[in-house]
């Protein structure tokens, strides 16, 4: 398995995953625009050079906020969604950002099991931010240790 940018041509693959993995998904455009901005990164996984799952994460001044991760459900808990985020991660630390977040729907213990797994720590819930009312839990995770040389 690569793990690469994503490309213009990769998107009719990834508009496949992105529509048999959520309620409400993204259009087209949403990725194509991020595609396009300097401090946004989409990434796909690949193997044999079939895309089995993607990324979208965005640089908010010192932090990176995942938007959007999916991985087909044919190759769900091979280690997809873990390298992605991995990989994710890594471009945190290389652009200096102090920590990562992002949203998870409420009923989906799946996934915040697996973030938990990468040591995101819930913070905060936000009532009603999905389309459909349903709440969202915001989770973080540190990319530095701030604290490590206080007095």
């Amino acid at each position: 398995m690569k793990i690469c940018r994503m490309q213009e041509s990769d998107l009719e693959e990834v508009m496949k995953i992105e529509r048999v993995s959520f309620k409400l998904p993204w259009k087209r455009s949403y990725f194509l625009y991020d595609m396009n901005r300097p401090n946004a990164y989409c990434l796909v996984a690949k193997e044999e050079n079939r895309i089995i799952g993607y990324s979208v994460a965005w640089k908010i001044e010192d932090q990176i906020h995942l938007a959007n991760i999916a991985v087909h459900p044919q190759e769900r808990r091979k280690g997809v969604g873990s390298q992605l985020l991995k990989a994710i991660l890594e471009i945190g630390k290389e652009v200096r950002c102090q920590k990562i977040f992002l949203e998870v729907r409420k009923s989906n213990i799946q996934a915040q099991n697996f973030y938990r797994k990468f040591g995101f720590v819930h913070t905060l819930t936000q009532k009603g931010y999905y389309h459909d009312g349903e709440d969202a839990l915001l989770l973080e995770k540190k990319l530095f240790n701030t604290d490590k040389h206080r007095c």
